[in-house]
């Protein structure tokens, strides 16, 4: 997998960066508030069982959604993200954390994994399988400038 680091400017960049012809979108530890603070909710189990009215806070969940769901977390303005395009859904039993670090890439992509994006306030490092999407990127007139730039300051 190749990777590319440099410095974005907002989550509506992010949508500009994503594969739309990849409908499988899955977010890591995703944190709905990046706030430490209480907010009421209602849960509903997979069961069926519904806890009304919570009171809840540091809520992190896996989230699998597609291209539209993608685009309504991005406007939410969350700093920090880690996003996978995968080409099919991802299984239930595939749980990143408990790859091993060394496989976890290859297993990844045996899974269907093509591309991913890790946000981290203004800098966003985009991994991909194929290095077309990534060339691609680099030769985006709005991305090349941040990315020539963070190169350059790499290499000093």
């Amino acid at each position: 997998m190749k990777e590319l680091t440099f410095e974005i400017n907002s989550n509506k960049e992010i949508w500009e960066l994503i594969d739309k012809e990849l409908n499988t979108i899955f977010i890591h530890k995703f944190v709905p508030n990046e706030v430490i603070e209480w907010w009421k909710t209602d849960l509903k189990t997979q069961s069926g069982t519904e806890l009304k009215n919570l009171s809840v806070r540091q809520m992190e969940m896996d989230v699998q959604t597609d291209l539209n769901g993608l685009k309504k977390i991005l406007e939410l303005n969350t700093r920090q993200l880690r996003i996978y395009q995968f080409d099919k859904p991802i299984s239930d039993t595939l749980e990143i954390d408990r790859l091993p670090e060394k496989n976890r890439n290859l297993i990844l992509k045996q899974n269907g994994l093509k591309h991913l994006f890790f946000v981290n306030f203004e800098f966003i490092t985009i991994g991909s399988f194929e290095s077309d999407f990534l060339s691609g990127i680099e030769l985006n007139p709005k991305f090349e400038k941040p990315i020539t730039e963070r190169k350059q300051k790499l290499a000093e």
